[in-house]
């Protein structure tokens, strides 16, 4: 099987050793502490934390909003038209995420996520000096999704995965807390610049990317180069994924990822017309909600921490119960429990990607990461896409939120229970804190013969 070592896996700690039974014999590899990993790893933590952050997933969509008064005020764009363009950048990433996953493993990492962020800057250059017409502006915004694709945690997530194993969740969530960083900064600073003087703060945005595109590629080691034990043969690295794809494994997990996306992807939208519909004030309603972003943020760094000392799958199927009692409470308690809601949110969302990029690297080879994990976030994007129209569809059926809640919740715990019943992780050959396991058994023990 792919990523596995033949004979049956037993580690046992020994020192700073661990012992792996192959069959007839006892071998050794010597395990990297998750310090010394930090200490290796920390520019491609680094240029994936910036990249992310200031990738094309998270800059446009926390730009959007804060110019669409203007954009309208100035051109007479109505919002329905200004809401297109979000629907336009989801289609986008979904059909570009599985092409920009073979290209990074074909290419590595470094060259087209830079590619995707210096378009990027560009793009809003360009975008600011647009004229009334809304279809080139349409036109210039798709295009800059479509160029700057390979700027998501698609490219940038491999670059850890190569790099961390031992500490590969919370470097994970490390640099994907990079994205609720910017979000958070993007408003504070340049929010008035932004409604009062668009052009003006789409250059500053452009520098910024472009300036941000030349320390990732300062920092951005190459592709690493893994291992292989003698038993395992490496395929080469633009073998499809096909087979794969066709596993109860990826099926599972699919399943589980999309239900997440649906059951909360909607709550951002629209928690603070579901208060202000019970009664609540828009001020307490929009800082209710703001409680999203910060959940997002501790969520990320949480799950990684937890992955990294217990099995994964578990950790995310707690996550999600954590997630279900949160909506149920808003459900069954009112809106005096809504802060229960937007944390909920918070802590599903942000451990969603967090735990398909730690999965991906634990179920897959890491020459079939990024094609791999390009999928799932495809999932996530088309559940996240998803979710507010179904949601809203039952909000205008039946004139309010409870039965959006109650599926939500529906959905959390057969997410959780797929998760919970997931399988163990496969020995993976390629894991990078594993040097090739010696011929020498180890000290202490007879040789199996």
């Amino acid at each position: 099987m792919l990523g596995k070592f033949r004979g049956d896996y037993h580690p046992t700690k020994v020192g700073l050793r661990s012992k792996f039974r192959f069959g007839k014999g006892v071998h050794s590899v010597v395990n990297v502490s998750a310090l010394t990993e930090f200490r290796r790893g920390w520019r491609a933590l680094a240029a994936a934390t910036i990249g992310i952050g200031v990738g094309i997933a998270i800059v446009p969509a926390y730009t959007n909003g804060l110019v669409v008064a203007a954009l309208g005020s100035e051109f007479g764009w109505s919002r329905a038209q200004l809401s297109s363009l979000q629907l336009l950048a989801s289609i986008v990433l979904i059909v570009t995420a599985p092409v920009v996953g073979f290209l990074v493993d074909r290419w590595g990492v470094r060259w087209p996520s830079v590619f995707g962020m210096v378009v990027l800057g560009v793009s809003y250059f360009v975008l600011s000096g647009s004229g009334p017409s809304f279809t080139v502006y349409f036109i210039l915004f798709g295009l800059m999704y479509l160029l700057g694709s390979p700027s998501t945690a698609v490219s940038f997530t491999r670059a850890v995965n190569e790099r961390f194993d031992r500490a590969r969740g919370i470097a994970l969530g490390i640099s994907l807390s990079g994205a609720g960083v910017v979000a958070f900064l993007i408003p504070e600073l340049l929010g008035t610049l932004l409604a009062q003087h668009w052009r003006v703060g789409y250059r500053v945005i452009g520098v910024a990317v472009l300036v941000c595109a030349l320390v990732v590629l300062v920092l951005i080691p190459g592709t690493r180069s893994q291992p292989h034990p003698p038993q395992a043969r490496p395929a080469k690295s633009g073998s499809s994924i096909l087979p794969l794809l066709r596993r109860a494994l990826f099926a599972r997990l699919a399943v589980a990822f999309l239900l997440l996306s649906i059951a909360v992807g909607w709550i951002g939208l629209f928690l603070v017309s579901l208060l202000r519909d019970a009664g609540v004030s828009a001020a307490d309603a929009a800082r209710t909600a703001g409680l999203i972003g910060l959940a997002l943020i501790v969520s990320r760094i949480a799950v990684g921490l937890l992955v990294d000392r217990f099995f994964a799958p578990r950790v995310g199927a707690a996550v999600l119960a954590l997630a279900a009692a949160g909506l149920l409470a808003l459900l069954l308690g009112g809106p005096e429990l809504g802060s229960a809601a937007a944390i909920a949110a918070g802590l599903a969302l942000g451990a969603e990607v967090d735990l398909a990029g730690n999965l991906t690297s634990r179920y897959y080879p890491i020459r079939h990461y990024s094609r791999m994990f390009s999928v799932f976030y495809a999932v996530f994007m088309v559940g996240v896409g998803a979710s507010p129209l179904l949601i809203s569809a039952l909000r205008d059926a039946t004139g309010s939120y409870r039965l959006g809640l109650v599926i939500s919740v529906g959905l959390l715990a057969v997410a959780a229970v797929l998760l919970l019943t997931a399988p163990r992780f496969p020995v993976d050959a390629e894991s990078p804190s594993a040097q090739v396991p010696t011929t020498q058994p180890v000290a202490g023990q007879p040789s199996a013969s």
